[in-house]
């Protein structure tokens, strides 16, 4: 490391306080904006299932761009790239909030995602490089604390913003943060640079992994939509697997690589990554789905979808940082096993519970896919950093990063095609003896539609308006539960990895789970 000539040293607890404010807008932004959705929906006037962009757009440019921007951060500086980010983080989240339409949103959630990108790597090596020891895995877990409370107190904080303010105040409340994190950075962090890095960044691999992602989101967009050419959507799902092809083609041949075949091979670094990519996408298709069915089937506002989700983050949050403890007392293997365990079965017994019971129904579920999902992002990242050298763990961290949120983005536009399709089938079955317009069909499976189906009235007795709102409400509790059953799958696919591909050891000494951050 080298460090700049400037005359005041880095204030280690002051960077630490901006890193954590870092930390906690990056992963608050996913849940705040998750419980506004569908009152962004009803405003811009979005069909449900593209409301998905809201959340994968992020998502996306933050995969596709963290490995690369860890580098640029080690080449041109991290403090200087923590403020570009911010500033970057600043007008996109201006952008989202002043956005008429839903596609003008969407391109601030890109921007938004290459932001986070720009100030995850450069946070973390601006703490590696300003603790020691012990000390330094403190300040880490102190990130992972501030981030799994963030994530909890997200949707408690969209709902309320969105239900008593805007929805635009989800995205116009990081202005004055950043403002912080800017005041607090240009004062109290030295500029410091990786020696002797490499100047050649992977732009071939970003702009093919950029592209394969976003082919396939769009591919599986036109899918869910059967007005649209099933052509398109299968030609764009095809094209994605070639550019896929292409993007491990372009990987083994290029320097510096976001993708690095000497860490890929060791098995339990591609355990990791590939359990990350699948825990991510459950754990965001569920997110996704959850939030839209608190509000469209159980009629909650935005604030009490917030409060209900409430418990889960909590228990995601507390039971993350746990885990990362029990490592030294268990082997690693047993609880990301046991994890899964808890995850398949919270998924298989909210897919069971009847929607008449509402949400007391869901909270014991609830609190079991969290007790799942909390570990698993911790212990995966542990296993992954404990098989690596650790001159290389700002750069494997990355590349799990950028494997959790390329399964999130695709888990959400997953979830939404699927969903959308199970309630476009049951819908229709349940309304074959009901005369509906198109129009009116199609009014039921847009954002808000519970409220609206009162005005589905033309040519309708009132009993049969009555069986348009069982209908709805039945084909929305169908398409949940079987969106989740298709999906307890992965968690017993984790399982097999973790069995497959992890050694079996009575815990693992002196790991770095700290920087298992979020």
């Amino acid at each position: 490391m080298t460090l700049s000539s400037s005359s005041r040293p880095t204030n280690a607890r002051l960077a630490l306080l901006v890193i954590a404010v870092v930390f906690a807008i990056l992963n608050a932004d996913i849940t705040t904006v998750n419980v506004a959705l569908v009152t962004l929906g009803k405003d811009l006037h979005a069909d449900l299932g593209d409301l998905q962009w809201g959340l994968n757009s992020y998502m996306l440019a933050f995969a596709a761009l963290i490995v690369a921007a860890g580098r640029v951060a080690d080449v041109f500086g991290r403090r200087r790239c923590l403020l570009a980010g911010a500033i970057l983080f600043a007008v996109a989240s201006l952008f989202c909030g002043i956005a008429p339409t839903l596609l003008l949103l969407v391109i601030g959630r890109v921007l938004q995602g290459a932001a986070g990108a720009l100030m995850v790597p450069a946070g973390m090596a601006i703490i590696s490089n300003a603790y020691d020891g012990e000390q330094r895995a403190f300040a880490l877990g102190t990130l992972v604390g501030v981030s799994g409370v963030a994530q909890s107190m997200g949707p408690l904080l969209g709902g309320f913003l969105t239900a008593e303010v805007s929805w635009r105040w989800v995205f116009l409340m990081n202005l004055p943060l950043v403002a912080v994190i800017m005041i607090v950075t240009v004062r109290s962090i030295q500029e410091s640079h990786a020696e002797n890095a490499s100047h050649r960044i992977d732009v071939a691999g970003v702009l093919t992994l950029a592209a394969a992602l976003t082919s396939l989101l769009l591919g599986l967009d036109a899918a869910e939509d059967p007005d649209k050419d099933q052509m398109v959507a299968f030609g764009l799902i095809a094209l994605s697997l070639v550019l896929f092809v292409i993007f491990a083609l372009v990987e083994r041949h290029t320097e510096n690589a976001i993708l690095d075949g000497k860490l890929i091979r060791l098995p339990a670094f591609l355990c990791s990554c590939v359990a990350s990519f699948l825990l991510g996408f459950v754990f965001f298709l569920f997110l996704f789905i959850t939030a839209v069915y608190l509000q469209e089937r159980l009629g909650y506002n935005a604030l009490t979808a917030g409060i209900a989700l409430a418990p889960l983050s909590f228990v995601l949050a507390v039971t993350g940082v746990m885990s990362g403890r029990l490592t030294s007392r268990f082997p690693l293997r047993t609880l990301l096993i046991m994890s899964c365990i808890f995850l398949a079965a919270g998924l298989a017994i909210l897919s069971l519970v009847p929607a008449s019971y509402g949400y007391i129904g869901m909270v014991f579920p609830f609190l079991l896919v969290a007790a799942g999902v909390g570990p698993g992002f911790t212990l995966l990242n542990t296993a992954g950093l404990a098989a690596i050298p650790p001159e290389r763990s700002g750069q494997a961290t990355g590349m799990i990063y950028m494997f959790r949120f390329a399964g999130g983005a695709i888990g959400v536009s997953a979830a939404s095609a699927l969903h959308s399709a199970l309630f476009h089938r049951q819908l229709v079955f349940r309304l074959s003896e009901t005369p509906l317009s198109f129009a009116q069909q199609k009014l039921l499976e847009q954002p808000g539609a519970a409220e609206r189906i009162g005005q589905i009235d033309s040519g309708l007795v009132a009993s049969q308006v009555e069986q348009v709102r069982q209908a709805f409400y039945e084909s929305f509790a169908a398409a949940f539960t079987g969106t989740l059953r298709l999906n307890v799958i992965l968690p017993i696919a984790i399982a097999i990895l973790a069995i497959m591909l992890l050694e079996k050891k009575e815990g693992i000494k002196n790991t770095p789970s700290g920087n298992a951050v979020g």
